[in-house]
């Protein structure tokens, strides 16, 4: 039986060999900002490869530091690992397997990564935890992914998910967790200090719906009825970073010629957060020291 927790490895993109290869672990960096970004990209086949291709381009355009995924399938991983833009400058962190089903999880940085691991969640549907630690500003920030059991019946079960996720953050000072938490309204109450929902704290008087079947025509005609909920969340711990800006992505159709389909059933989520302390020096440029494999390394 696999352990509760497993390490991820971590690889970059081999131009030599075409390949994606396992790097060393990241050293530590300076920022004054850092963008993330999450989505869930929707595991179903309707369109997937047009859907997964335009979700690549909308984050190219302003790529974040950090990007996690869910639903991520075998298809969607080839994907996104294929585009060159991510080969050239991100690491990639996955977990999609049979453990995981249609439930996969990747993560990209192009900040050195020092760690990955992935923590199975008490679930129902396969759903986890998938946690990356970087060093950054003489400090560890984690930057996890999380999925937790979707449907009113599985309140109870998220919230004991979410006690976990909590839990295997405890000791970690700064941490920044993204993804899809299926959480109600009523739930909220659950996220307390020293967590932050960074999109209620800067736009209170903005639903932030990540299912609005007012807009995604796809999602409405899958149901043939309205939700409106705000289910994927960025939530901060920690006095490192303040949280300056978060927007919802993917809110258009991928093309006029498909007025119906939407990158996703979900909206994603770009957030920029900032260093919360004085910090002296200039910021630094993270892309030129990303891990790479070893024969990049060489030349």
């Amino acid at each position: 039986m696999r352990p509760r927790t497993r390490k991820v490895d971590v690889r970059a993109f081999d131009p030599e060999s075409g390949r994606w290869v396992g790097c060393n672990g990241g050293g530590s960096v300076d920022r004054d900002e850092l963008t993330v970004s999450t989505y869930n990209v929707w595991f179903d086949s309707k369109c997937a490869d047009l859907r997964f291709r335009h979700i690549a381009e909308l984050l190219s355009r302003d790529s974040p530091d950090v990007m996690v995924f869910q639903e991520v399938t075998a298809e969607a991983l080839k994907v996104f690992l294929a585009q060159r833009w991510i080969r050239d400058d991100y690491a990639c962190a996955a977990v999609v397997d049979d453990e995981v089903g249609k439930y996969g999880m990747l993560l990209l940085s192009r900040l050195p990564i020092r760690r990955v691991v992935y923590t199975r969640l008490p679930t129902k549907a396969d759903r986890g935890l998938l946690r990356a630690e970087f060093m950054i500003n003489g400090g560890t920030t984690a930057v996890c992914s999380v999925h937790l059991d979707s449907g009113k019946r599985s309140r109870w079960i998220r919230g004991w998910q979410l006690r976990a996720v909590f839990r295997a953050l405890r000791d970690v000072e700064n941490a920044l967790i993204m993804g899809d938490f299926n959480m109600r309204d009523d739930e909220n109450e659950r996220i307390a200090e020293p967590y932050r929902d960074v999109w209620p704290t800067l736009r209170p008087d903005d639903d932030g719906f990540t299912e609005d079947t007012s807009i995604n025509l796809m999602r409405y005609d899958m149901k043939d009825k309205h939700r409106h909920v705000r289910f994927d969340r960025v939530l901060l711990k920690g006095r490192d970073w303040v949280p300056e800006d978060i927007e919802l992505l993917g809110t258009e159709p991928i093309s006029k010629k498909h007025p119906r389909i939407f990158p996703s059933d979900h909206f994603g989520l770009r957030c920029r957060i900032r260093r919360g302390k004085a910090g002296s020096g200039v910021t630094a440029r993270v892309d030129a020291r990303r891990p790479r494999p070893p024969s990049a390394r060489a030349r």
